[in-house]
């Protein structure tokens, strides 16, 4: 958590407030850095402590947890393109952990990105179209499969990682989802952020079946643009008839 008034400035003499994109980007991915680090922290203490009672464990306690433990990984996807950085700043956070991975042999001018601040990474649009690219593939088999909702709905905010899991249910294969590993990053602006995973054990069918989401969302009524601003001018005319009334420009 972090107290952070990235997003939701109400605007009293407006309906609508004002928001500062790029500081909301930059503190969304802040977040997941932070959120996934202690994650990763966890994983390997409940290594560590496996390891001493003699159980088995997936991993050594040299290695760390990364995006190549899980099948899928979802993301609070207000839109589209925040999944995809998303996803590849968890790679990128996996790179700055291992970079002598072998995944990461291709990584152009790796020293340069290793010796940049934390700080500076975060809004370094080098870094950010570097890993977007190399986790293209990565993307397209773990977190699009979790996109149906956000690419027809649109910014659901807090439901939009739900939408992603409720997407994920709905497009992949029962038989295929089952025994499957997902991460998953929420956020809100303020802001609050935590990532976490989860493992299906069941049969996801009945699930599927009942939301028939992928038919609910094709059944959806598509508008014009224009009828939308009509219905955004009708709100602001009430707006602006609820001041007058409070007097408040008199």
């Amino acid at each position: 958590m972090a107290n952070t008034y990235d997003f939701y400035k109400p605007q009293l003499s407006s309906e609508y407030p004002e928001v500062d994109g790029p500081v909301s980007v930059v503190t969304y991915v802040a977040a997941l850095d932070a959120a996934y680090a202690v994650f990763k922290e966890k994983i390997a203490k409940a290594g560590k402590r496996a390891q001493r009672a003699g159980l088995p464990v997936e991993k050594t306690v040299d290695e760390s947890f990364s995006l190549e433990d899980v099948d899928y990984a979802i993301f609070h996807s207000p839109y589209g393109k925040q999944a995809v950085k998303g996803h590849a700043r968890m790679m990128y956070n996996d790179f700055i952990n291992n970079p002598k991975a072998p995944r990461f042999a291709n990584i152009p001018d790796s020293e340069s990105l290793l010796n940049a601040t934390h700080a500076a990474s975060l809004s370094d649009k080098n870094v950010e179209k570097v890993f977007v690219g190399a986790s293209k593939a990565s993307f397209a088999q773990k977190t699009d499969p979790g996109m149906a909702c956000s690419k027809r709905l649109g910014n659901m905010y807090t439901a939009s990682l739900y939408g992603c899991l409720a997407s994920l249910l709905s497009t992949v294969e029962p038989t295929t989802l089952r025994g499957k590993r997902v991460s998953l990053f929420s956020f809100g602006s303020g802001c609050a952020s935590s990532f976490f995973a989860l493992k299906v054990k069941g049969d996801t069918s009945e699930i599927r079946e009942k939301m028939d989401l992928v038919h609910r969302l094709s059944e959806m009524k598509v508008v014009s643009p224009q009828e939308f601003v009509d219905a955004l001018k009708v709100r602001v005319l009430m707006f602006f008839n609820f001041l007058c009334s409070l007097h408040i420009f008199h």
